[in-house]
C-alpha cells in the first residue's frame, strides 16, 4: 500500500501476533497442539494465496530465493509447532515473553551476516531483551 511506512506494518504485526498468541492459549483448551499447528498452516496457505493474487509486484521464482523461502517456511512451521507445545506445557505469561526474544537474535544475525549495524541504544536493547528472557525463564 503506497504511503504506508515500515513502522505501520510492524505495529500491525505486533497487534496481530498478540492476538495470535492470546487466541492460541484459548484454542489449546479445546484442540491439541498438532491440530492448532495444522489450522495455522491452512490459514497461512490461504493468506499466502490471497497475497499472491493481490500483489502488484511481479517477482521471479528464482531457485535461490524459493529455496531460502522454503527453508524459512519450514523453520517457521516447526517453530509454530514448538510454540503450541510450549503453550500446552507452560503459562502464556512465561512462554510468550521467552519466545519473544527471537528478534534480538535476528538483529545479531543481521549484524554478523548481512552487514547491518546496531547503534549503541539498539545493542543495549538486545542485551536487555536477552536479560528479560533470563529473568522470565528463571521465575518459572
Amino acid at each position: 500500500m503506497p504511503g504506508v511506512t515500515w513502522l505501520v506494518y510492524a505495529l500491525a504485526t505486533v497487534v496481530l501476533w498478540t492476538a495470535w498468541s492470546f487466541l492460541g492459549v484459548i484454542a489449546l483448551r479445546h484442540v491439541s497442539p498438532a491440530q492448532a499447528t495444522l489450522l495455522f498452516g491452512i490459514a497461512v496457505a490461504a493468506v499466502g494465496t490471497a497475497s499472491l493474487a493481490l500483489t502488484r509486484r511481479s517477482a521471479s521464482w528464482a531457485a535461490s530465493g524459493v529455496t531460502v523461502a522454503a527453508v524459512s517456511g519450514i523453520c517457521g512451521a516447526l517453530g509454530m509447532a514448538t510454540f503450541y507445545l510450549a503453550l500446552n506445557h507452560g503459562k502464556a505469561s512465561s512462554v510468550v515473553p521467552v519466545i519473544g526474544v527471537y528478534p534480538a537474535f535476528v538483529a545479531l544475525l543481521a549484524v554478523a551476516f548481512l552487514s547491518e549495524r546496531l547503534s549503541g541504544i539498539q545493542a543495549l536493547g538486545v542485551l536487555l531483551a536477552v536479560a528479560g528472557v533470563i529473568l522470565v525463564g528463571s521465575g518459572s
